[in-house]
């Protein structure tokens, strides 16, 4: 019954000839809104039906999102043995290049099963609801007492204008928003801009990511906040780490100390093409 809900409410969208891309999506998510009215709410991972008080995903599919195992790099924070590193020491090879102002890096979930299939509700489904909820599991996170201590604002990896218009929103800035909000940090909008269109990063192998993001992004400090400040970076997944370093050293050159980095998800490298 409440698979044949979720398709009730594809068939009506399909049937208006709608379309997930730059207008059609904030019509699509209106009529959803609309068809919640009318059919029972259910789960837009598994389809179930949602108990009381539940958000977009069930707490089944939440139980079912794979965590970041221990132990985790005490920098990067992934699972130690999603790298091969031995559980010998607190740190893995894989950040040891990157740049010294990126101080560390944190995701509460793996980028595989349920937890990917909640990136992509978000993402490509449209249901910003989930934002909320995904924020509250990265505001459970803790960076190491240093880092916690001087984090002093929250910055959205931005999409550009174009990806924009094509998707509605931009899924990092409503992770940051809600981050901001239930750790009490200021949420510093405008400071940092993608000045060129980018290939999209899932799709393209591990050795074309740092070419295809390589200044794509400015900073600008107008406005305050970055100037000597430690900002926290908020992204959806977190995989080569190669678009969060374009996004720190723009930040970095337009006065921010240093910034910390934080994804909803960190892809495994097993699961990466390429």
């Amino acid at each position: 019954m409440a698979s044949r809900s979720v398709d009730a409410q594809h068939h009506v969208i399909q049937g208006l000839g709608l379309r997930f891309e730059g207008f059609g999506i904030m019509v699509a998510i209106e009529l959803r809104r609309w068809l919640d009215r009318l059919l029972p709410a259910v789960c837009v991972v598994c389809g179930d039906p949602l108990a009381e008080g539940e958000g977009r995903a069930c707490e089944v599919c939440w139980a079912r999102a794979p965590v970041q195992r221990y132990p985790r790099c005490s920098r990067c924070g992934i699972a130690l043995a999603d790298v091969g590193t031995p559980a010998l020491g607190s740190a893995c090879t894989d950040c040891q290049d990157w740049l010294p102002y990126l101080r560390e890096a944190r995701s509460p979930c793996a980028m595989s099963g349920t937890a990917a299939a909640i990136v992509h509700a978000l993402k490509y489904g449209g249901w910003r609801q989930l934002a909320e909820e995904m924020a509250e599991r990265m505001a459970a996170i803790r960076f190491s007492p240093g880092v916690e201590a001087e984090i002093s604002g929250v910055v959205a990896v931005p999409l550009s204008a174009a990806r924009l218009r094509e998707r509605g929103f931009n899924q990092s800035e409503l992770l940051a928003r809600g981050l901001a909000q239930l750790r009490s940090w200021p949420l510093l909008q405008n400071r940092l801009q993608r000045v060129r269109d980018t290939r999209r990063q899932a799709r393209l192998s591990m050795n074309e990511r740092a070419p295809n993001v390589a200044g794509a992004f400015a900073a600008y400090p107008t406005g305050g906040g970055v100037e000597d400040a430690h900002l926290l970076l908020v992204d959806d997944v977190l995989t080569t780490g190669h678009t969060a370093a374009e996004c720190v050293r723009a930040l970095c050159l337009a006065g921010a100390r240093a910034v910390s980095v934080i994804a909803f998800a960190r892809a495994r490298p097993d699961l990466m093409g390429g």
